[in-house]
C-alpha cells in the first residue's frame, strides 16, 4: 500500500517521481532489451516480463486508489474478456501439448491486457509525460541503430554482437542463425529481438508513436532501413500499410494521402530494389506463392464453432487462421474483438476528432498489427503482445490531449516552472 501511494499521480495529474522511474524502466526493458533473461525448463524468463509482474501489484493498488475509471478502459476490458474465458475453458477441458505455448497464450490473452489496461492506469500521466515519450523514441532509435551494426557485423565480418542475459537470452547465445533468420546467404537484422520477424513486427508497433514524437528525417530513414533489412515480406507489407494509413489517420489529410502515397510507395520499391541488388540476396523468396509455407496450413482449418476436441498445439504465424483451427469460429470472433477492443472503446467513447497526435499514432500502430496478423502476427512470442497493449494504453490514455487543449500545470511542477515545452503538444501529464 505504501508503494502504491508513491506511484499514485499527484494533484492536477502530475506524475510522481516513482511513477516516472517505473514507467521509464518498463519502456526500456520492453523496447530496448526484450529478450534479456534466462530459460527455466524451456520457458523464457525475461527481465522485461519480470518487471511487468513486479510492478503490477503496486500499480494496481495505485489505480484503485487513484479515482474514477474512464469509460474507455472499462469498455476495452469488457470487450477483451471473452477471449481469455474461451482460452482458459478450452485449455482446462482439452489440455495442451506444450506447457510453454499454453502459458504464453494465457499470458498474452489475459494477463497482459489486465496489466496494461487495469494495473497501469496509475502510470497514465507518467507514460504521457513528454520526457517519457522522447525516451520511448530514443529506445526505438537505439534498437534500430544496434540492429544495423549487428546486421553489418554478422553478415560482412562474421562477428556476433551478443551480450548474454542483456541482448539475448542466455540459452540462445550463438544460435541466432538457427531461429528462422536465414534469407539466402544473409542473416536477417534481428537487433535485440533474436528474430527478424519479431523485431520487424515490434518496430511496426512502436514506430508510429516514435515518429509522432521525433519528426527528424534522418532518424526516420535509419528506422525504416532497419525495418527493410529484416528481409521479411510481412514487415515490408506492414510498412506499406503504415504508409497508406499515416496521412488519413495521423495527419488527418485523406486528400493528401491520395497524392503522396504513390511517391512513398515508389520510394519503398526503389529502396527494396536497390537493397536486393546491393546485397545480392536473390528475389526468389519474394515470389514464393506459399508465403514461406504458411499457406499450407490453410486447408487444415475447420469451420467449427468451438474448435476440435484436441489438446492445444500452439498459435501459428497466420494468427487468424490459427485461432480458427484451435478455438473455432467462437475463438476467431473473440480474438478479433480482443484485438479491436482498444480501437472500439476509444472511438466509441472519445471519437476520432478528439484524439491528439500520439493517440492517432497509436491507432495507426494497432491497425497495422491487425493487418500483419493475417500473415505473421508472432502472437505468442515475447514481446509482441506486450507492445501491442502498450500502444493500446496510449490510445486509451486520457492524459494525451489535443495540442490546443487547455493546460494548467501544477505550480511546482517542471512544466509550471519552465512553461510549455515544445513537445507538450503531443501529450500532457
Amino acid at each position: 500500500m505504501q508503494a502504491a501511494q508513491f506511484i499514485t499521480p499527484r494533484k492536477n495529474g502530475v506524475p510522481s517521481a516513482a511513477a516516472l522511474v517505473t514507467a521509464s524502466l518498463l519502456l526500456f526493458l520492453l523496447i530496448a532489451m526484450p529478450k534479456g533473461g534466462v530459460k527455466i525448463e524451456r520457458i523464457p524468463i525475461t527481465f522485461s516480463y519480470l518487471a511487468l509482474g513486479l510492478s503490477a501489484a503496486p500499480c494496481l493498488a495505485a489505480s484503485v486508489l487513484g479515482g474514477r475509471w474512464g469509460r474507455g478502459r472499462v469498455l476495452c476490458a469488457v470487450l477483451a474478456l471473452p477471449l481469455p474465458l474461451i482460452v482458459v475453458l478450452r485449455l482446462a477441458a482439452n489440455g495442451y501439448y506444450d506447457q510453454g505455448f499454453a502459458l504464453a497464450l494465457v499470458t498474452n490473452a489475459l494477463v497482459l491486457p489486465a496489466v496494461f489496461i487495469v494495473c497501469f492506469k496509475s502510470l497514465g500521466p507518467a507514460m504521457a509525460d513528454p520526457r517519457l515519450l522522447r525516451f520511448l523514441s530514443t529506445c526505438a532509435l537505439l534498437v534500430a541503430c544496434f540492429g544495423l551494426l549487428e546486421f553489418a557485423a554478422r553478415n560482412f565480418f562474421g562477428w556476433n554482437l551478443e551480450v548474454p542475459y542483456i541482448t539475448v537470452n542466455a540459452e540462445d547465445a550463438g544460435r541466432i542463425a538457427f531461429k528462422h533468420n536465414m534469407r539466402a546467404s544473409l542473416v536477417k537484422l534481428v537487433s535485440t529481438y533474436n528474430n527478424g520477424n519479431i523485431f520487424g513486427v515490434c518496430m511496426l508497433l512502436v514506430g508510429p508513436v516514435a515518429f509522432a514524437v521525433r519528426p527528424g528525417r534522418l532518424w526516420r530513414l535509419v528506422y525504416c532501413l532497419a525495418l527493410f533489412l529484416t528481409l521479411s515480406r510481412t514487415v515490408w507489407a506492414g510498412m506499406l500499410v503504415w504508409l497508406v494509413l499515416w496521412d488519413p489517420i495521423y495527419r488527418r489529410r485523406p486528400l493528401s494521402m491520395l497524392i503522396r502515397s504513390p511517391h512513398h510507395l515508389l520510394a519503398a520499391l526503389a529502396l527494396g530494389a536497390a537493397g536486393i541488388g546491393v546485397l545480392s540476396a536473390g528475389v526468389d523468396f519474394i515470389f514464393d506463392t506459399s508465403l514461406g509455407g504458411r499457406l499450407y496450413t490453410m486447408p487444415d482449418a475447420r469451420w467449427t464453432l468451438l474448435g476440435p476436441d484436441a489438446p492445444f498445439a500452439g498459435i501459428g504465424e497466420m494468427t487468424y487462421t490459427s485461432f480458427l483451427q484451435s478455438f473455432g469460429l467462437a475463438g476467431l470472433l473473440a480474438f478479433a474483438i480482443w484485438l479491436a477492443s482498444p480501437v472500439i472503446a476509444c472511438l466509441s467513447v472519445d471519437g476520432f476528432s478528439t484524439l491528439g497526435p500520439v493517440r492517432r499514432a497509436a491507432l495507426v500502430s494497432l491497425l497495422v498489427y491487425m493487418v500483419v496478423c493475417a500473415v505473421d502476427g508472432a502472437f505468442l512470442l515475447i514481446p509482441v503482445a506486450a507492445l501491442y497493449w502498450l500502444m493500446a494504453s496510449y490510445l486509451l490514455n486520457p492524459a494525451c490531449r489535443e495540442p490546443d487543449a487547455a493546460y494548467r500545470p501544477a505550480r511546482n511542477s517542471v512544466h509550471g516552472r519552465e512553461g510549455r515545452s515544445r513537445n507538450s503538444g503531443f501529450c500532457q501529464a
